[in-house]
């Protein structure tokens, strides 16, 4: 028995084995942020936390499907 249903993005991206490498790019670009006098510290701690730990997980289940 096959599966017809259509990939949601969620699972093309999922399979996406570049994915991480990319999200780490921005990643260091908002850290880069940091420098910016008028940056929000709290608010962005959040996001790059939020960022850095998807980014960690999806590298590890590459690292594992390998």
């Amino acid at each position: 028995m096959t599966n017809t249903e259509p990939q949601t993005q969620s699972d093309q991206t999922r399979r996406d084995p570049n994915l991480h490498h990319t999200a780490r790019e921005y990643l260091m670009i908002l850290q880069g942020s940091c420098t910016e006098p008028s940056t929000n510290y709290c608010e962005l701690w959040h996001v790059l936390t939020f960022l850095h730990n998807l980014i960690t997980e999806s590298e590890n289940e590459v690292l594992l499907e390998d």
